[in-house]
């Protein structure tokens, strides 16, 4: 593999150099205008559907914006844990799967507990996670159950994504970079008025990746390579009147990447000989595994001024479809491969929510709506393709599979009305009660399709046992008491419950479907602003009781969702942003978390075969600890800027330390403890109209596995982490 080299080790280490001795250099000056410095900037966030200063919200919330996730080398979401603690992340099949304290799911089919928002739409295909973000004004990550205001599977917490909304100001933004990966990203964005009272943008992003992270050392093409991403958004809004405004959105998403080079953990082995790899991020495949998604949707948001209340109205529909191929156990000797055709898992979404939302005016606040859904997901088929010398006839016998097809098909619907109101009952004192209530109802039909190597063709419809329906009737709730104890110091306690609805295992008809989860959360916190606003310091608790969670386990070859009884998560947040002067700030914070099955007696475990693959078998699962829950995470953020003769400068050092966690209930298959680091130093002109940017990310070239299961036939996992990279960024704006 040729890696395109760019001399840049200089300038991605002179931050750290360069922001001691300015500092020092200019301490005299920023002493005598510290009296001048207005400390730490306002945070608004909407993550209770009203626009609210962070520091007056009772939730703990990570909110980063478009210049902050640039600096930090935050391109997409799947790079956002650089900045908040207690959020891990992972892809499955092309699909982006957050964690929140330990809630998730590393399904690429299951709606994820982590929702995800993108101007107030819910994303039920988190394949769109995936996306760049060109035009992105906020990303506010809510944490603990959301199920009130936001619903639909919101257990874990929420990601909210805010695009810029256009104006009658013109505004232009192209930017082009290159890393040492021949990897090009240009970006577009415009925007301004076309009319009276209509506003318009457009944003656009493509990336490609000359070189792959690895190779495949069967037929030496690149593996961990983003082939293409192309991410397209317009926006219209239209002010009708002095009293509504009207937004239409739409957006488009094409990406294909070789994501998948599965070797065997270490200390194991497959069941076939695999011959060594020099570098985790190779492999041996006789094919070229990749993932697509090609998809886009249309939004409707028409928001009304009743004087008493804003009445708001979000319509959206959202379709895609997607198509894999990866080979399980890549051996260079062909076991069986799994795909899905291009087209054969598509996914068609429609969503209608009404808000009715009070002034601010008064000690009493409430918001009212109701929130319709439907989502239809498809598998037709996903087809694996099983190979004779691995699987000969003449041991096997002429009956074995030579071909297995699932089709699925799994469509739901759901309406939820929902209210929440806040009371100022006494000077400083707010108590908040929420409810919502949850109807759903989800439809299956599916089956087997055998091929078996005496050509007999054998259809096995689902099992019996399996319902052709499953319906949900659950309330959810929240509540909250807050007392802002001084204009910059509140204090909160609150109690909610989220539901996340049971579904059917669309990969494997044969599996049976799991049953909805509950979790109940209790937390308390402070928010405070101190030292003249110098220092914003938010720390908050919170202990989860979590019932029926839905676990993800490899069964019969295909990703099931089974109900893993009990569990027990507790631990402490903490964040903080300070503006040590006018030009050097820090910020960062931390997760201390313990995440535990309390009762979990049948959960699939493995015991490791001397001669390569693994035994799976039914263990006792209670007291290991929860997969992707990390027991300790922190991040640290360095910005010094400073003006020269030449324009301004700002130097970036990003890091963050990330415990260990599991990724399967029996605590076998385990990711070490790791440290990313990032860092940039970016010139921009007087003008502000161009800017150079020379930035490197995983500094620290860690190997962190983003894939692993534990299989018969062995334990293939996936060092899908990019390593070290570094580049430079030209940008132009006016």
């Amino acid at each position: 593999m040729k890696v395109y080299t760019l001399h840049l080790s200089t300038a991605i280490l002179l931050p750290i150099a360069m922001m001691a001795c300015q500092a020092h250099a200019q301490a005299q000056v920023e002493a005598a205008a510290a009296a001048e410095d207005a400390g730490v900037a306002d945070i608004v966030v909407t993550a209770q559907k009203r626009a609210e200063n962070l520091q007056r919200v009772p939730i703990v919330i990570t909110a980063i914006n478009g210049e902050e996730m640039e600096s930090a080398g935050i391109t997409n979401l799947q790079t956002l844990p650089a900045v908040t603690p207690g959020l891990t992340s992972r892809v499955t099949a092309g699909a982006f799967q957050p964690y929140i304290r330990g809630v998730g799911t590393s399904s690429n089919v299951v709606e994820n507990p982590v929702a995800l928002y993108i101007d107030g739409v819910y994303l039920p295909q988190q394949r769109e996670g995936l996306r760049e973000l060109p035009d992105v004004q906020q990303v506010a990550v809510l944490k603990g159950p959301q199920g009130t205001l936001f619903g639909r599977n919101a257990t874990g917490g929420v990601i909210q994504i805010t695009t810029k909304t256009p104006t009658q100001d013109s505004e232009f933004m192209a930017r082009a970079g290159i890393d040492n990966y021949a990897t090009f990203r240009g970006t577009v964005y415009a925007a301004g008025g076309i009319a009276d009272g209509i506003a318009a943008s457009f944003s656009a992003d493509y990336t490609d990746q000359g070189e792959g992270y690895g190779t495949n050392l069967t037929n030496g093409h690149d593996t961990l390579q983003l082939l293409y991403s192309l991410s397209l958004r317009g926006k219209l809004v239209f002010e009708l009147g002095s009293r509504t405004d009207v937004t239409v959105i739409g957006d488009y998403m094409n990406r294909k990447e070789r994501a998948y080079n599965f070797v065997p953990y270490p200390g194991t082995a497959y069941t076939v000989p695999f011959a060594p790899v020099g570098n985790v991020r190779d492999t041996r495949s006789q094919i070229d595994p990749f993932t697509a998604f090609k998809g886009g949707g249309v939004s409707l948001t028409i928001d009304h001024d009743l004087d008493f209340a804003k009445l708001v109205s979000i319509s959206a529909y959202r379709r895609g479809s997607t198509s894999y191929l990866f080979d399980d156990v890549p051996t260079g000797t062909p076991a069986f491969y799994v795909q899905v055709d291009k087209g054969d898992q598509p996914n068609k979404s429609f969503s209608q929510e009404i808000q009715l939302i009070s002034n601010d005016s008064g000690p009493f606040t409430w918001t009212v709506g109701a929130f319709y859904f439907w989502n239809k997901i498809a598998n037709t088929p996903i087809t694996r393709t099983f190979y004779e010398p691995f699987y000969p006839p003449a041991v096997f016998g002429p009956t074995s599979n030579r071909l297995s097809q699932t089709f699925g098909i799994e469509t739901t619907e759901s309406i939820a009305p929902f209210g929440q109101a806040t009371w100022e009952f006494a000077p400083g004192t707010r108590l908040t009660v929420g409810g919502r209530w949850t109807y759903e109802k989800r439809d299956f039909e599916g089956s087997t399709v055998l091929t078996r190597y005496n050509g007999t063709v054998l259809t096995v419809p689902k099992p019996a046992a399996t319902p052709d329906s499953l319906t949900v009737k659950k309330p959810t709730w929240r509540i909250a008491l807050d007392q802002q104890f001084t204009p910059d110091i509140l204090g909160y306690v609150s109690y909610n419950r989220g539901i996340k609805s049971g579904g059917f295992n669309v990969l494997n008809v044969n599996n049976p479907p799991y049953q909805p989860e509950r979790l109940d959360a209790y937390e308390a916190g402070l928010k405070t602003q101190i030292f003249d606003r110098r220092l914003r310091l938010n720390i908050g608790g919170f202990y989860y009781d979590y019932s029926n969670l839905q676990v993800i386990q490899f069964l019969n070859n295909a990703q099931t969702v089974v109900n893993g009884a009990k569990a027990r998560i507790y631990g402490l947040d903490v964040d903080f942003n300070a503006k040590l002067s006018n030009a050097l700030s820090l910020s960062g914070g931390m997760e201390i978390m313990h995440a535990e099955f309390t009762d979990y007696r049948n959960a699939v475990g493995s015991i490791v075969r001397p001669g390569g693959g693994g035994t799976l078998v039914t263990v006792d699962a209670s007291g290991n600890r929860i997969p992707q829950a990390q027991k300790f995470a922190a991040s640290l953020a360095a910005d010094y800027e400073t003006d020269v003769s030449f324009g301004n400068l700002h130097f970036n050092v990003t890091g963050n330390y990330n415990g260990d966690y599991y990724f399967e209930p029996d605590n076998f298959l385990r990711q070490g403890s790791f440290v990313m680091l990032n860092s940039s130093i970016t010139w921009t002109s007087s003008d502000e109209h161009y800017s150079l940017s020379f930035w490197g990310r995983n500094l620290a070239n860690e190997k962190i596995i983003t894939n692993a299961s534990s299989q018969a036939i062995g334990y293939p996992i996936s060092y899908g982490q990019a390593p070290r990279t570094y580049g430079v960024t030209a940008k132009l704006s006016f």
